[in-house]
């Protein structure tokens, strides 16, 4: 009988096909993966969570297998950052810390808690993680301390310090969100605010609450270059087939030449979408603002827009079509990177989107 592939699966075998460098890539695939991190002809890298436990697992070619020491030491927890020790692998490795090699294939597995990028994670031994970002980001609740709080490790130190003058900012203008205090220059914590994500019927909140923000003076964030983004999660796209790219290519020329110059005056929390807030004593309470900016007065309208297309929903709000169709475009590559099911048909809904406010 023939095996009739699903979209997704027909797209993973076309990379595997086209990866013959990394042996390994398929292996990455198969798991429960989540935040791919691709780096084309040099290494599949991805988040794995399994009853709670996160690892790291990644795929090299024979050329970039040389460094993979480095990942090993770094998980016996001999740091080393910062420098390029090309030396054949040479140590034994500790079963209790879940490591696993895989010499045919030239996978390595390790848990996430010792991502060599985020050493700070060493400081939170008794925190769980909840969500990782391989050699980006980690995310944690620490329940020793009273009522748990959110720790958020990040190898760059400036979104440490994005996401707290966000917070005070928007603090400031009464707009409820968690004090975030920072430890150190790479670690932002505050209070674990509990609740549910909001859904397409709290619309009309969100929009009351982003115009309660408008005055906000964003001084001291950075400037988002839409032109620049766009370009990159275009270039970072997977096809999932020549029509889609082909597709892909009519919208972000399109787009190019509606553009024109995007005037950067508003304070963004620059990643709106329902999971950003919760509801908590009659109030939505503001969350992670790890990507806070100046961008054009409109982009949180039109990124919530975007990201309630993901879910297959249809959004009642307005934005500049310019910016929903950025919005649509710099969302393309999360789905596959996420790799929640239907990630295929969700890269479809946004490139339609855009295709159809740039009509």
């Amino acid at each position: 009988m023939m095996t009739v592939l699903t979209e997704e699966q027909r797209v993973d075998a076309r990379l595997v096909a086209g990866e013959p460098a990394i042996p390994g890539f398929a292996a990455v695939l198969e798991r429960p993966v989540d935040r791919l991190r691709h780096k084309p002809g040099t290494s599949l890298r991805a988040a794995v969570e399994v009853d709670g436990r996160w690892s790291v697992v990644t795929a090299y070619t024979p050329q970039s297998w040389r460094k993979v020491g480095k990942d090993v030491r770094a998980a016996r927890g001999e740091f080393v950052l910062d420098m390029e020790l090309d030396v054949e692998l040479d140590v034994e490795l500790d079963v209790e810390l879940d490591v696993e090699l895989d010499e045919d294939r030239l996978v390595l597995t390790v848990p996430a808690r010792t991502d060599r990028a985020l050493p700070w994670l060493r400081e939170f031994p008794g925190a769980r993680i909840v969500a990782h970002n391989p050699a980006r980001r980690s995310v944690l609740r620490d329940d020793l301390e009273h009522g748990g709080r959110c720790v958020k490790v990040h190898a760059d130190a400036h979104v440490a310090f994005r996401a707290h003058r966000a917070a005070e900012l928007l603090r400031r203008r009464g707009v409820a969100t968690p004090a975030v205090t920072l430890s150190g220059r790479h670690v932002a914590m505050c209070d674990w605010i509990p609740g549910a994500p909001l859904s397409s019927s709290d619309e009309p909140a969100v929009a009351d609450l982003v115009r309660r923000w408008t005055p906000v003076d964003p001084s001291g964030l950075p400037v988002l270059d839409l032109h620049d983004a766009v370009e990159r999660a275009v270039a970072g796209t997977v096809g999932l087939d020549e029509e889609f790219t082909d597709r892909l290519g009519a919208v972000a020329r399109r787009w190019r030449a509606r553009s024109g110059d995007l005037r950067a005056d508003g304070f963004a929390h620059g990643d709106l979408s329902p999971d950003q807030f919760v509801a908590a004593d009659g109030e939505l309470v503001v969350l992670d603002l790890d990507r806070a900016c100046r961008a054009p007065r409109g982009w949180d309208l039109a990124s919530w827009i975007a990201s309630t297309t993901m879910t297959g929903a249809t959004s009642t709000l307005a934005a500049p079509p310019v910016l929903v169709a950025a919005a649509a475009l710099l969302r393309l590559p999360e789905p596959f990177r996420r790799r929640r099911p239907g990630w295929a048909g969700q890269m479809r809904a946004l490139l339609s989107l855009a295709d159809e406010v740039l009509r």
